[in-house]
Parts: C-alpha cells; structure tokens; sequence
C-alpha cells in the first residue's frame, strides 16, 4: 500500500531566517492536554480566566523564555501556553555583531526548542510539524496579539476547558 506524500508545511521561496514577526503554533502529540489547565468556568466574557501550567508546561515555558539568550536576533514579543498546544509571537531581528553566529532559521529554532522540552519531559511531547505565519502589516501583528490574548477564554466560552 503507498502511503499518501505529505505536503510539506514550509513555503518553499520564503527565507525563514529573514528579520521579519513570525506567529508559530505547536501542537502536543495526540492533541494531549499536559501543558496547562484553564481555571476559570462559564459563558460570561467578564469571568476571568486563568491558565495553571503542569510541570511539563512549566519546562515549556522556562525554554521559551529561554530562547532569546541561546539565539541572538530572537526577541519572544508574546506567547500563550495552553492545555494541547502553544502560540509564539517572536521576532528575528537583523543580527549585525562580528563574529556572532547566524540567526537560526525557523525550522531550526524550533526544532530545538521542540526537541529540549521533550528531553527535559523524558517524552515525545510534540506533533511532527507546527503552524508558522509572517506577520505583514500592524494591523495583522495587533490582531494576532489579541487572539493570543483571548485564546485561553474563548476556550472556556466554546465549552472546551
């Protein structure tokens, strides 16, 4: 039986080292909710809504935070960790230092962020591939900043929490 191709997620003519605002989304395997609880229940917008990380979301974010010391030109902008997968907004700047290390392309920087969660987990945390977007214009970086915002209630508004 042949097994159908996979599309490959990554825009072929895009540098993913470029300088540019990248939106990313990771998915644990199986869509597994280890990462985080959202405390905070019912259909009122006004209810506050909190997010209580497990222990692996915990590592998740403690090497998110880290990133920007391990790659230079990197600058996390904003990030939500939610119970089955997380979004990253962050930033490649231009990297102009002598003799510092190029900056990491996308597929790279996350593969081994990807990579180190899971070793620290002691499991194979993640899906194969993960969600990117070049953020164009303010409008659409504003845009996304609000769903990243708002992604943890409107989990509990849709009946998901």
């Amino acid at each position: 039986m042949e097994l159908p191709k996979r599309k490959h997620p990554r825009l072929p003519h895009l540098d993913y080292s470029a300088a540019n605002v990248y939106f990313l989304t990771l998915c644990t395997k199986n869509r597994s909710r280890c990462l985080a609880r959202i405390v905070g229940r019912g259909l009122d917008p006004a209810v506050t809504v909190a997010l209580e990380l497990t222990p692996y979301g915990n590592i998740a974010e403690q090497d998110l935070l880290a990133l920007p010391r391990h790659f230079a030109g990197v600058e996390l902008l904003q990030y939500v960790i939610m119970p089955d997968h997380l979004h990253i907004l962050l930033q490649l700047q231009e990297v102009a230092a002598a003799g510092s290390r190029p900056r990491p392309t996308i597929p790279t920087l996350i593969g081994q962020y990807k990579a180190g969660v899971s070793r620290k987990c002691k499991r194979s945390l993640w899906q194969a591939s993960f969600y990117d977007h070049v953020v164009r214009c303010e409008q659409e970086l504003l845009e996304i900043q609000r769903y990243i915002e708002n992604n943890p209630r409107k989990w509990v508004l849709d009946g998901k929490a």
